[in-house]
């Protein structure tokens, strides 16, 4: 199938679950990589590669959904800031949040900020019972590799953020 966004995709000689376009994206000063993944089964189709590249086109928009999320999320738990202020205690960033913290805890939202999006995974139909987009982000990737998985529909509706690495 061809398509404005993304070009000719394949998924007809697929085995498994694979990356058939990757691509960057900036978002603010970061390059973020984009990854479309199909398998044998994923049937194509120009709607939902249509609201893939929606999400892309306004990425700053999905951005903001999850890391409201995020913020959410470390307020509710915080044993993700917790890991890494214990673990990371050179870390330039933890140094920082630390320090304007004065004394109290390090904050949801400063840390949530400090985060960083480094991929998102857009997953074609058939592949899982799960969201569709998936936007990964780190604290300090250099030094940890712990991720906030904030998943998401096609229409940009926050389902989940759940811890991975």
């Amino acid at each position: 199938m061809e398509h404005a966004h993304f070009g000719r995709v394949e998924t007809s000689a697929l085995d498994g679950t694979d990356v058939v376009w990757e691509s960057t994206s900036r978002l603010g000063d970061d390059e973020v990589e984009v990854q479309l993944w199909a398998g044998p089964s994923s049937e194509l189709d120009t709607e939902e590669l249509d609201a893939f590249a929606a999400c892309l086109t306004d990425l700053s928009a999905l951005d903001t959904a999850a890391r409201t999320a995020l913020r959410t999320y470390l307020h509710e738990d915080r044993y993700f800031i917790e890991y890494h202020v214990e673990n990371l205690e050179d870390s330039v960033t933890v140094v920082r949040l630390v320090r304007d913290a004065a004394d109290e805890p390090v904050g949801a939202d400063s840390f949530a900020a400090a985060m960083r999006l480094r991929s998102v995974g857009l997953w074609l139909g058939g592949l899982s019972d799960g969201p569709p987009v998936i936007l990964d982000y780190m604290f300090d990737p250099d030094l940890s590799d712990q991720i906030l998985a904030v998943k998401l529909t096609r229409d940009g509706t926050v389902v989940s953020v759940d811890w991975e690495s």
